[in-house]
């Protein structure tokens, strides 16, 4: 009886651990999926700030547009989601228009790698900004890098 007991422990908890894993990944690839936007249409506001970004881009250099980021999010309030998010968008379009700073991806984690090192949370206490404002920000340097390299 009591080995009866243990094998059925035994598949119990072997059962557990695949249902575990199974979320594991399911976590993993929704997370993936979310940060390549993957199926996303750009919308007429989110052009316009890509294109306001690219513009300031062409008079400055990558960290700059990180920099003018971090600025405008400074003024931005916790639940101000469609200004942060307008933010990101401008910083991306920046990003991509500006000139090459030496070093600008060194040390820069891929993003399924921040979820573990919290890269971004760590950039924005430097800056003493705390928050989601803070840490789109960075999420849009960890996209710009992993897709220009």
């Amino acid at each position: 009886m009591n080995r009866l007991i243990q094998r059925l422990t035994r598949r119990i908890i072997i059962g557990l651990l695949i249902a575990a894993a199974l979320v594991v990944i399911a976590v993993v690839v929704t997370i993936a999926a979310w940060i390549t936007g993957s199926g996303k249409q750009t919308s007429p506001r989110t052009a316009a700030k890509m294109k306001e970004g690219a513009e300031f881009g062409k008079t400055t250099n990558q960290q700059n547009c990180i920099d003018e980021g971090v600025k405008r999010g400074a003024s931005l309030g916790l639940l101000d989601f469609d200004a942060q998010v307008d933010n990101e968008h401008f910083v991306l379009g920046c990003l991509q228009s500006g000139a090459i700073t030496t070093g600008f991806c060194d040390g820069v984690p891929s993003g399924l790698r921040n979820i573990f090192v919290d890269w971004t949370k760590e950039k924005c206490k430097k800056v003493d900004m705390i928050g989601p404002a803070c840490t789109g920000i960075y999420d849009q340097q960890i996209s710009f890098c992993e897709h220009s390299h």
